[in-house]
């Protein structure tokens, strides 16, 4: 089975990695579901076992749904600007939880599916990205959409810090790290409209 070249790999990764970036934080700035970004949407996935491992400032958040809820907590708006990302492959034939029919192998194996590793289509890869989170659009008067503390892990993820403008959102630099690996049933033949095609399997956030 021939594997995607290194060439293959970076331009696959940092193509995807783009897309992700690009809808993941418009989701969160624009408080979308964000469910459909991670592993637990994919059957196949969840049933080998494949479930997101998902921390907040070192708070582990049980699943996609409770990340939400945590989000909600924060009050709004909120918006993430990304400054820059990273993207680098890890495995170029990720293969946990993929269809029987691509899993076999030798002079049968399906040449569509050869041709879908050979693409880089299999790819797991990794991300990270750097950028600023703005919290409300003023804090210490009390109004509607000002930011609240919200303490994660003994670290706040929006609030009040000493040198701030009351009339200015509260601003916090972040870093987050993720794994992304093949959505399965977004791959197979007449899947439906709309779904990720790479997932989470792994993210980790810090507010600076």
């Amino acid at each position: 089975m021939a594997l995607p070249t290194p060439e293959t790999q970076a331009k696959v990764a940092s193509e995807a990695a783009q897309s992700f970036v690009d809808h993941f934080y418009e989701a969160l700035s624009k408080r979308r579901p964000i469910s459909q970004f991670y592993a637990s949407t994919s059957p196949r996935l969840t049933a080998a076992g494949a479930k997101p491992d998902i921390s907040i400032n070192g708070l582990l958040v049980p699943d996609a749904s409770a990340y939400e809820a945590l989000l909600e907590t924060q009050g709004g708006p909120v918006t993430y600007d990304v400054a820059s990302f990273d993207a680098h492959p890890v495995n170029p034939c990720y293969r946990l939880g993929e269809p029987e029919a691509t899993a076999s192998v030798g002079p049968g194996r399906d040449a569509t599916t050869a041709a879908a590793v050979r693409n880089g289509d299999r790819l797991s890869f990794a991300v990270q990205v750097s950028g600023v989170v703005r919290y409300g659009r003023g804090h210490g008067d009390g109004k509607a959409g000002d930011a609240v503390v919200v303490a994660v892990g003994g670290v706040g993820v929006g609030g009040d810090t000493s040198g701030n403008n009351d009339n200015e959102p509260l601003e916090k630099l972040f870093n987050e790290s993720f794994l992304l690996v093949p959505h399965w049933e977004a791959w197979g033949r007449n899947a439906p409209r709309g779904l990720r095609k790479w997932v989470i399997v792994s993210q980790n956030f810090r507010a600076l």
